[in-house]
């Protein structure tokens, strides 16, 4: 049951992330709930890749955390 649960919230999680940045919802919400926490660093290295592809290769950036 708790399993199950965390791959639901996961899934939610995931729907809610990616539609904030315009990454496809649908998608990683059922990608969230078929392998749940584990799908979460491939999320981020997509969304990571995402964000440095539009920026381009000519700008730079700091990321202050």
């Amino acid at each position: 049951m708790f399993i199950a649960l965390c791959y639901v919230v996961t899934a939610l999680l995931l729907y809610c992330l990616a539609l904030s940045h315009a990454m496809g919802a649908k998608r990683w919400g059922l990608m969230g709930l078929v392998f749940g926490p584990w799908i979460v660093p491939m999320f981020i290295t997509h969304k990571r890749l995402r964000w440095l592809k539009a920026q381009g290769s000519t700008n730079v950036s700091v990321l202050v955390r």
